[in-house]
């Protein structure tokens, strides 16, 4: 992987891009478009008394993405007090692990920019 990239997103009306007509209300409909490709996945992961999870992306990405993680109580016992962190990614799948076993879920966000060319 490349370092990291930015990338400046503009959010838009879909609707002043097409043809409307005056005495007609358009609702407006707001789209975030970027200048590079980007492919998100966004998901959670369940641990039941475990410190390792794992999730095969439904996404095709075609090198390994960037990975966020936070860890959930979902149970209401107060044990979501753990660090979490990514033990490795691919194209294909990611696995995380805990500072100890904890039951909840783990959420995260997959985000790959990929670069232009030019």
């Amino acid at each position: 992987m490349a370092g990291n990239k930015g990338s400046k997103w503009k959010k838009r009306d879909k609707n002043r891009f097409r043809k409307t007509y005056g005495y007609l209300r358009q609702r407006k409909m707001f789209e975030y478009a970027g200048p590079d490709p980007t492919t998100i996945e966004v998901g959670q992961v369940s641990f039941a008394g475990a410190s390792q999870g794992d999730h095969t992306w439904i996404e095709s990405f075609d090198s390994a993405p960037y990975v966020t993680a936070v860890a959930v109580d979902s149970s209401g016992n107060h044990t979501a007090n753990v660090n979490v962190y990514v033990y490795a990614v691919t194209t294909t799948s990611v696995i995380f692990r805990t500072s100890q076993t904890f039951t909840g879920t783990v959420h995260f966000h997959a985000i790959l920019i990929e670069t232009s060319a030019g």
